[in-house]
């Protein structure tokens, strides 16, 4: 099973799931969502352990394929989630 080393250190199972929801919150259909979640996970499948900003970029890459606009949206999101999280 593929671990995910999140940006604070904390090390997660790789969960399908939550990319489909983060895709799907972006604006993406659950049709593209699931796309986009098997391609990269296809992707991740032979490493042990995959950083979190590295999941993302896979994610944007895959969606830019399906859904251009809802890629801008994920990268917006995460950008932004990012600056909430340096203010803490």
């Amino acid at each position: 099973m593929v671990k995910v080393k999140k940006r604070v250190g904390r090390i997660e199972e790789y969960v399908e799931s939550k990319i489909i929801a983060g895709v799907k919150k972006a604006g993406a259909t659950a049709e593209e969502a699931t796309q986009v979640a098997k391609e990269v996970a296809e992707k991740v499948a032979h490493k042990g352990e995959v950083s979190a900003e590295e999941l993302s970029t896979l994610v944007v890459t895959s969606l830019r394929k399906v859904n251009k606009k809802a890629s801008e949206e994920f990268v917006k999101f995460r950008d932004d989630k990012l600056k909430a999280k340096k203010k803490k």
